[in-house]
């Protein structure tokens, strides 16, 4: 029996002897990538193909230090929480089995790192990342891919290049863009190894714009004869030398009418056989680039009075009622008014231009017929003349 319990040792010490002489395999397809959904750096590798391994252990920097120690042959993941994947770190690895024999170490791999921005006043997005090291089987190509908010729901390929290609790419971004996300590919020339980047987010750069800008009243003012605004802007914000006031009439296409600083304004530039009158207010950022609009504020301008014209036939010398000629005319234009006034000899006894100016005729004035001539244009655009007589008497 005793025999029998020192043979099994024997072969046990001579077994666990063998093993520490058998060289341990090397790691295999090691990969380092940052995690989308927590941005941190994970290190991955193939399984041990020997039953004996105890674990693996990481390494980091140049030279390589110790860094941690995982246990266990399947476990081949292993999340560097304190490595910023904003930074470019090193790592290699070896295994180890139960007998503490340990591989060759692999090569120096590490993460890519990620710069991307808007540069102030520019609608281009500019990027560039670190190139990728010691990928096993070599670097095929890099992908720049990018989700454009709005519209994409998610990333898209937008630059691809070999690993001889610059590590760099410029991109205009179209008008729609809000929120700009990029990352970048690293892919193995067998397809089966992919290295993410950190992923970079920014808020297209817009550059202090007003924060308010409305039209707070606008209304059309017979009295002045056109459309009268009132406007509540940011008065704080010094970076527009102006303003623009546009106007879409009756549904037709935006134009600019104006554009200057202003409390309040009043377009006259208004054809009473239009009916909706809009207007809008908007100015650019500091940069140019993006234009702010104020709501639309809209009102209805009344049609135009009909043409009518009312002249007395008759003037009472002294009356303080009908002792004055004065046409009673709607609808004008106001360009054209002439009246004029001649006596039974032709002899002209009264010329005016305006509108409001009545003939007053004095004592010395015979009774009789007068011949009067009026002269308007409507706002129609018709020019229509009156000729007649009015008597005068006492």
């Amino acid at each position: 029996m005793k025999r029998m319990i020192h043979t099994l040792l024997l072969t046990i010490a001579l077994a666990t002897l063998a093993r520490a002489q058998e060289p341990v395999a090397p790691c295999t397809d090691w990969l380092a990538t940052v995690d989308e959904a927590t941005q941190h750096i994970v290190l991955s590798w193939r399984p041990s193909p020997d039953t004996a391994t105890l674990g693996y252990h990481i390494c980091t920097g140049t030279p390589c230090l110790d860094y941690d120690t995982v246990f266990g042959r399947l476990d081949t993941t292993y999340v560097a929480l304190d490595h910023s994947p904003l930074e470019a770190h090193t790592y290699r690895l070896h295994v180890f089995d139960t007998a503490y024999n340990v591989s060759s170490l692999t090569e120096r791999f590490g993460n890519m790192v990620l710069h991307a921005s808007q540069p102030d006043c520019e609608s281009t997005v500019v990027a560039s990342w670190s190139p990728y090291r010691g990928m096993p089987g070599g670097v095929a190509e890099y992908s720049l891919m990018m989700r454009l908010e709005p519209v994409d729901d998610d990333y898209r390929q937008y630059y691809r290049t070999d690993s001889s290609g610059t590590a760099s790419f410029s991109y205009e971004l179209p008008s729609w863009v809000t929120h700009v996300h990029v990352k970048v590919q690293a892919r193995n020339r067998s397809g089966s190894l992919v290295s993410q980047s950190n992923v970079v987010s920014f808020e297209r750069q817009t550059v202090d714009t007003a924060a308010f800008l409305e039209i707070t009243h606008v209304a059309y003012d017979s009295l002045a004869g056109g459309v009268h605004m009132a406007f509540n802007i940011d008065t704080a914000y010094h970076s527009a030398d102006h303003y623009t006031l546009w106007r879409s009439i009756d549904h037709r296409p935006w134009a600019v009418i104006d554009t200057g600083v202003w409390d309040s304004y009043t377009d006259r530039d208004i054809n009473l056989f239009d009916s909706l009158y809009c207007y809008q207010l908007s100015v650019f950022d500091a940069c140019g680039i993006n234009e702010k609009f104020s709501p639309t504020a809209c009102t209805v301008v009344p049609d135009p009075p009909q043409p009518e014209v009312f002249i007395p036939n008759i003037i009472i010398l002294g009356d303080a009622t009908n002792g004055s000629f004065l046409p009673l005319a709607t609808g004008l234009a106001g360009d054209i008014y002439e009246l004029t006034i001649y006596d039974r000899n032709g002899l002209q006894v009264f010329a005016t231009t305006d509108p409001a100016e009545a003939w007053t005729p004095s004592s010395g004035f015979p009774q009789g017929a007068y011949v009067y001539v009026l002269r308007v244009r409507f706002a129609t655009g018709i020019v229509q003349s009156y000729v007649g007589s009015v008597i005068l008497v006492s």
